[in-house]
Order: structure tokens, then C-alpha cells, then sequence
């Protein structure tokens, strides 16, 4: 008799683990990576929150004086004559400062009635973007070619400056044609060579800012 009653006990626990039991710690197990997963998206949301209130700071705290920068360095449109008269302020810029201008023949002055050197024959083109992985239809290109005629040291400074202008600037290509005997500067014997340049300059051709803050 009480086999029997073992018996039934065992089949009556077994039914009762199969029926009743194991569904319900499968449904537990469900709810625990149910939960888990809610805590992992509640946590990245978080860190979300946190990165965009960051970038919102960053970005009230940008200066009236950096938005200009930002704007000379991408502008939202290509610029020529501004490119060209920029690119002439550089170069007599350098030759004031370095206390070369001197050295060149120029019938050009400026207003004040100076001498004047300037980029010679300037020349704008449209081009085409290089690395595939940024976005033509947001990000335009120009190529921007023109002569100066300068000693080899002046060259070299006006690269450096071109280097460290604002605008995103990438030179393509130096070509330079020798001076002949009577190509040299007009304050005695150093030689004054014509570089050619090309280089490729960057426009945003749209901004389309969507981020609102409250």
C-alpha cells in the first residue's frame, strides 16, 4: 500500500513539474531577459540622453567668434571673388610683414597707395570630391589654380600660411617656371620664380540643422 502510495506521490509531482511547474519557469526565465533587456536599453538611453545634452552644451557654448571661423573654414557657398581677394590680403600680408615687398616689380597699389603684389591669373573650377566616403550632394568642391611670382624663401612662407589659413585647403599640384637673367628681384641679385598652383578648396552646399533644445 504504501508503494503505491510512493508511487502516485512521484507520478502526481512529475505531472505537476511538467504541467504546471516548468511552464512557469520558462515564463520566468522569459520575464528575467525580458527585464534584462529593458534595463540594457533603459541604460543606453541614459547614456544617450547624456551624450546629447553634452553636444547641446558643447554647442551653446560655441562663441559668436567660432561660428565665424567655422564659417570661413566650410563655407555654404563657393565664394570666388572673397576666395581670390582672400588669397591676395595673404600674400601682401606676408611680404609687409616679412618686409619683402620691396623685392617685386609691381605698378599695382593699394588704396592707401602702396605697393601692391598680388596672385595672377586666378582661376576657379568645379570639382570633384576625392574620398567617396563623404557626401556629394552636401559637400561641394572647387579647384582653384593661379600663378605668383616670388623668391624661393617668400614661396615657402606663403605655403605655411596657406597651411594654417582657416579655410579647409588641399594643394594639388606645384609647378614653377626658372628665372631667366633678367627675372630677378628688383632690389639686386635674388632669383624670382613664377609658381603655378592649384589647389582644392570645400562649400557646404546645404545646412539643415533639425536638433531643437528646450
Amino acid at each position: 500500500m504504501k508503494s503505491i502510495t510512493s508511487i502516485i506521490l512521484i507520478i502526481a509531482g512529475v505531472l505537476l513539474f511538467v504541467f504546471f511547474t516548468k511552464p512557469a519557469l520558462a515564463e520566468l526565465k522569459a520575464t528575467q531577459l525580458e527585464v534584462e533587456k529593458l534595463n540594457v536599453a533603459r541604460e543606453n538611453a541614459k547614456n544617450l540622453e547624456a551624450r546629447i545634452n553634452q553636444l547641446i552644451d558643447i554647442k551653446n557654448n560655441i562663441t559668436p567668434a567660432d561660428l565665424e571661423k567655422i564659417d570661413k573654414m566650410l563655407p555654404n557657398n563657393v565664394e570666388n571673388v572673397k576666395l581670390i581677394i582672400d588669397f591676395d590680403k595673404l600674400l601682401q600680408a606676408m611680404v609687409e610683414e616679412r618686409g619683402t615687398l620691396r623685392l617685386y616689380k609691381s605698378t599695382d597699389v593699394t588704396d592707401t597707395g602702396t605697393k601692391k603684389i598680388s596672385i595672377e591669373n586666378p582661376k576657379i573650377t568645379p570639382g570633384g570630391l576625392v574620398d567617396t566616403t563623404f557626401d556629394s550632394t552636401r559637400l561641394g568642391v572647387v579647384t582653384f589654380s593661379f600663378a605668383v611670382t616670388l623668391t624661393y624663401e617668400d614661396f615657402l612662407e606663403f605655403l605655411r600660411r596657406i597651411e594654417y589659413s582657416t579655410r579647409i585647403l588641399d594643394i594639388e599640384s606645384i609647378t614653377f617656371t626658372a628665372p631667366t637673367n633678367d627675372q630677378v628681384s628688383s632690389g639686386g641679385s635674388t632669383p624670382v620664380y613664377t609658381f603655378n598652383v592649384s589647389l582644392r578648396t570645400y562649400w557646404l552646399k546645404y545646412i539643415n540643422d533639425t536638433v531643437t533644445t528646450n
